[in-house]
């Protein structure tokens, strides 16, 4: 995407963090006036979101596709600021955070069954794992590389360990990197440990991928989470955030029954409602062209 290659270091190294400590909700219902990018920058940006929606949405009015484009960067610039004030996700002065299928975690917990709970780039992803890790559940995140990630600036680097630290501090948990060994993960799961992992990370690199339908074509997703869990015995958990509000959001955790496979199947069904339905609040809209493929003809590429 057109902002992923200008500069926001002001905004992230004292914009973003300044505005995260005023007092009450405030921040919240004032960060889409800050913005994730310049004016110029985020007109760009609007500009090819609009495309890229009116290709997977053409049926959607110039109307939607505008208004679609302006809440995605709303909602990016609100996810930065939750990440410059994770301490405050759920508590006094900061957005309410509720919680839906807590059963799900507690009798695993009481199972001792280690779990990966699935995530998605959507919404404001690191709400789920900041609500759970409140309740006293440690969870390990297992992400791709970030300090050697040559996409990133200096100043997007040190915004994203800030961001994990500030994490790592609330969950109790450890940090992991795809390109280290995965070894403690599996024991960790193994023996009853919880780990977080996104089922859409993507990087063109990744060696064993799969489709998936959605959206009247394929998205091609990587395996790991299915073949980690089906190593290991882990439970699956789906667990997905809705902003009901600026300074008011809702975390639904649900069971993933079946195979791994199929549990992964689920999730992403999941995804594709919840794109449909809100399709601005997806982060990936950037991918789109390397992730998903259409369906020319039928049957022409079917999951494997």
């Amino acid at each position: 995407m057109a902002a992923s290659a200008m500069s926001r270091d002001w905004r992230l190294e004292w914009a973003f963090p300044a505005l995260g400590r005023l007092p009450t909700t405030l921040p919240w219902r004032l960060v889409h006036w800050l913005g994730r990018d310049a004016p110029p920058v985020r007109r760009a940006t609007e500009h090819y979101l609009r495309q890229q929606f009116s290709r997977a949405f053409p049926e959607a009015t110039t109307e939607q596709l505008q208004l679609w484009a302006r809440a995605h960067m709303n909602m990016l610039a609100t996810e930065m600021l939750d990440a410059s004030a994770l301490h405050r996700l759920g508590e006094p002065g900061g957005p309410s955070v509720t919680v839906q299928g807590w059963e799900h975690v507690q009798a695993l917990q009481q199972q001792q069954q280690g779990f990966i709970l699935v995530l998605n780039h959507y919404d404001r992803l690191l709400t789920a794992v900041i609500a759970l890790g409140r309740r006293g559940v440690a969870l390990n995140i297992l992400t791709m590389p970030v300090l050697e990630n040559p996409d990133l600036g200096d100043a997007q680097r040190a915004f994203l360990m800030q961001k994990i630290a500030s994490t790592m501090a609330i969950t109790g948990g450890q940090w992991r990197v795809s390109s280290e060994p995965l070894r403690p993960v599996h024991e960790g799961l193994r023996n009853g440990q919880a780990w977080v992992i996104l089922a859409d990370a993507w990087s063109p690199d990744f060696a064993r991928m799969r489709d998936h339908a959605f959206l009247g074509g394929y998205l091609r997703l990587p395996t790991g989470i299915e073949r980690l869990a089906q190593s290991t015995g882990a439970a699956l958990l789906h667990a997905r955030t809705r902003s009901l509000a600026p300074d008011r959001l809702e975390v639904v955790v649900d069971a993933l029954p079946g195979s791994p496979q199929m549990a992964i199947d689920t999730a992403i069904e999941h995804l594709e409602r919840d794109v449909r339905d809100r399709p601005w609040a997806w982060w990936h809209w950037g991918l789109w062209d390397q992730m998903w493929q259409p369906a020319t003809q039928k049957g022409e590429r079917c999951p494997t």
